[in-house]
């Protein structure tokens, strides 16, 4: 009798340590997606501050162009009441009488050549100050708006980004980083590009060898402790986990990745001081099907489908 109670005791206790180890896996289902929401919140939350920032700016500089404005009215004017003529200051001995008014006679110019001299330097500087200040601003201003010019017609948006189908011929462990990899990675090129990636803590070596990966190819070549990186591996990424996008089968290396609606030849090489892919990357996720978008729109290889992470959906892209 006993033993029989002792037996449906256990058997209970089981049945309730079954609910809470699944009630435990359902949390920390729970924890792994809130955590992905927060990183997302954070990508947001920089690029709106970004936003406000550079209209803070403008406004800033909008004020300073009002005040230039105001500045040389007001010299103008005050040139105008002493009798300064709206002209090209002459060089050489004609300085002194060209700055005199029509109404003073002229004889007087020779003895007042002097004063009119100290009259034109001071003036002289107050231009130069006047020009310094318009200097400024036109500097501040370039910082804000790119040079015009043919390549800054087309819209920053993802088809100016070079993404290709790689595959990765070998991976090894850099000579002096222990949290990178250096691959060689067969591009649809005569021959194949050096990667750098920080891989190390999220993918085992061996499952870097042979694999087919998306790359950015065209972002300008960067020395990463002592070795030159020619391309990006592209991975759906979070501060906990990182896993590497994969092309959809039946792709070789060099097929393109494209976004429909947004069509275009990509840049040639990426000027980092337009900061292309920064403005870009804040739009690239994958979707709830883990499904690699660009606002929405599927990273796709015509005609053979759609590139993918394996298991983490709703995550930022880079």
């Amino acid at each position: 009798m006993f033993l029989s109670r002792f037996l449906v005791k256990m058997a209970a206790n089981n049945a309730v340590l079954s609910r809470l180890e699944q009630k435990g896996a359902e949390a920390d289902q729970v924890i792994e997606y809130l955590k992905q929401q927060l990183a997302l919140l954070k990508e947001k939350a920089i690029l709106q501050a970004s936003l406000r920032e550079e209209k803070k700016l403008r406004v800033e500089n909008a004020k300073l162009k009002k005040e230039i404005e105001g500045l040389k009215q007001e010299l103008i004017e005050a040139e105008i009441r002493n009798g300064v003529k709206q002209v090209a200051v002459p060089t050489g001995a004609t300085l002194s009488t060209a700055s005199f008014s029509e109404n003073v006679p002229q004889p007087a110019a020779v003895t007042a050549s002097s004063g009119s001299k100290d009259q034109i330097k001071g003036e002289d500087e107050e231009k130069k100050k006047k020009e310094k200040v318009e200097k400024k601003g036109e500097k501040k201003e370039k910082k804000q708006q790119p040079a015009a010019g043919s390549g800054d017609a087309k819209p920053v948006d993802v088809s100016r980004l070079d993404l290709r189908v790689g595959c990765i011929i070998s991976a090894e462990k850099h000579p002096d980083a222990d949290t990178l990899y250096v691959e060689q990675v067969d591009v649809g090129e005569a021959s194949p590009r050096t990667v750098v990636s920080g891989l190390v803590k999220h993918v085992p070596l061996d499952k870097m060898q042979n694999r087919m990966v998306v790359l950015l190819c065209n972002l300008k070549p960067a020395k990463m402790r002592g070795v030159v990186s020619q391309a990006m591996v592209m991975c759906a990424s979070s501060p906990e986990k990182v896993e590497i996008l994969a092309p959809p089968p039946g792709v070789v290396p060099g097929d393109r990745i494209t976004f429909e609606g947004f069509p275009g030849d990509p840049e040639k090489e990426l000027n980092p001081k337009k900061k292309i892919w920064e403005q870009i990357q804040p739009d690239l996720h994958t979707n709830d099907q883990c499904v690699a978008t660009y606002k929405g729109v599927p990273f796709e290889v015509k005609g053979k489908g759609v590139c993918r992470a394996e298991t983490m959906a709703n995550s930022g892209i880079k």
